[in-house]
């Protein structure tokens, strides 16, 4: 058993081991965050909503209007439509397997993916500001959850579509904000003293 391992069994966090592949010498998981499955799966049948409209429009519309059109030829797209939400669902319960975010001593941690595993790390030190935002949708479903999006030099938050390093569908984002902003205050003052 590593140090590491050994002392993160001490701290006792649940899925700090899903990091270990990414952690540096003396680095501790100080907290695992998981996204909410309800959340997560609404955004992603959202998505797959909206391309079965447009797969609706295109291929069922132009038809609605054709006299002795058969009405087989409605199965095709109809069957596409089902197949969409049904991949939507698969896919969806993968990447939420896969998906975990975390913070350490030192650095915010994203943990995702579908087919492989991928991991996306930000030096606390160089995170310049940090949102939060509970959208429409987070409001609807009455889970508290929101999203919580941290902005640096290399990657900023004035672009239209905000990607990059998000804590997206968590819990309470509030309280996690305000946990997160003290997180982030203390590392770049110790960092402030040791430089």
């Amino acid at each position: 058993m590593t140090e590491e391992q050994n002392t993160q069994q001490v701290t006792g966090i649940k899925n700090a081991e899903l990091f270990d592949n990414v952690l540096d010498k003396n680095e501790q998981v100080l907290r695992v965050i998981k996204p909410n499955k309800l959340k997560l799966f609404v955004y992603w049948f959202l998505s797959a909503f909206w391309i079965n409209v447009w797969i609706a429009i295109v291929a069922i519309l132009p038809f609605c209007f054709e006299e002795g059109f058969p009405w087989e030829y409605y199965l095709i797209p109809v069957g596409i439509i089902v197949l969409v939400f049904i991949v939507t669902g698969i896919l969806a319960e993968i990447y939420y397997r896969n998906n975990y975010f975390a913070y350490t001593n030192s650095r915010i941690l994203i943990r995702s993916g579908i087919i492989g595993i991928d991991f996306k790390s930000l030096d606390m030190r160089y995170v310049g500001a940090l949102n939060v935002k509970v959208g429409f949708v987070d409001k609807v479903l009455k889970q508290e959850t929101g999203t919580i999006t941290f902005g640096s030099m290399s990657s900023p938050m004035a672009t239209s579509k905000q990607v990059g390093y998000n804590f997206s569908h968590v819990e309470k984002p509030y309280e996690l904000y305000k946990e997160m902003k003290q997180i982030v205050e203390e590392v770049k003052e110790k960092y402030k003293t040791v430089v």
